[in-house]
């Protein structure tokens, strides 16, 4: 069984005086396990499909299941508690609480969930050594580049053990070097069993993914294992 599950998915937003169908015929099936890239122009609906798995949205119409649970038929507060337990999230920009240093930053979703504090920072300690950002711990966030913020930020989705690990842009914000580096621990946390969705718009990361997804006005236009981009989704993309 899928451990998401989308069939005739489409997302419309009520704007004054008109509405706005930003997803619409989304059908994908995701594999527990399954590292999948999700890619394409900028305004295609790729952050809206990530919002909708994360429980942050409700489909218009059709069907979204994540580890058998209808997400449409969830209250908010069911979502909220849903999407702890479920997800580990990587964004492009990390945000922090400025009062705290990174230990204890990274301690705070386990300290939240109900361990104790020693508990909660012993973990973030080798979640911070996992992701080679231990030299960090005692610093504040807003002393370090938007790279080491965005090291951390991978130990922090990491901390809560969580079986679907969903980064949104996650590298860019890093030069090559940094980012090379969290693609290898992204790697190794799919190596463990971790289920990996990754939206980017850099193609040369396609090497990392079981399976791509190619999305276009909306909807996806192709779906492949290749680790090149295949002629009949390049063509068209280049479309106007």
């Amino acid at each position: 069984m899928p451990i998401i599950e989308i069939q005739n998915l489409t997302k419309t937003f009520d704007l004054p005086g008109r509405k706005v169908e930003v997803l619409r015929d989304i059908d994908l099936s995701i594999k527990e396990g399954e590292y999948i890239l999700i890619f394409g122009p900028s305004g295609c609906g790729k952050t809206t499909l990530l919002n909708l798995i994360l429980a942050l949205e409700t489909p218009t119409s059709g069907k979204l299941k994540v580890k058998d649970k209808n997400i449409g038929k969830m209250t908010p507060k069911e979502r909220s508690a849903f999407r702890h337990k479920t997800f580990s999230t990587i964004y492009q920009n990390s945000i922090w609480l400025k009062s705290l240093n990174v230990l204890e930053n990274v301690a705070l979703p386990l300290y939240l969930g109900g361990l104790s504090e020693r508990e909660s920072k012993e973990k973030a300690g080798e979640a911070l050594k996992t992701a080679h950002t231990e030299e960090f711990a005692l610093s504040r966030p807003n002393e370090l580049s938007s790279g080491e913020q965005q090291r951390v930020s991978l130990a922090r989705a990491m901390v809560t053990d969580s079986q679907i690990i969903i980064a949104d842009e996650p590298t860019g914000n890093m030069d090559t070097k940094a980012g090379h580096q969290l693609m290898k621990t992204l790697d190794h946390l799919h190596d463990l069993g971790k289920t990996i969705i990754l939206v980017t718009h850099n193609l040369s990361y396609l090497v990392h993914a079981n399976t791509k997804v190619a999305m276009k006005d909306g909807r996806i236009i192709g779906r492949f294992t290749a680790n090149a981009l295949p002629n009949n989704i390049k063509e068209e993309l280049e479309e106007e």
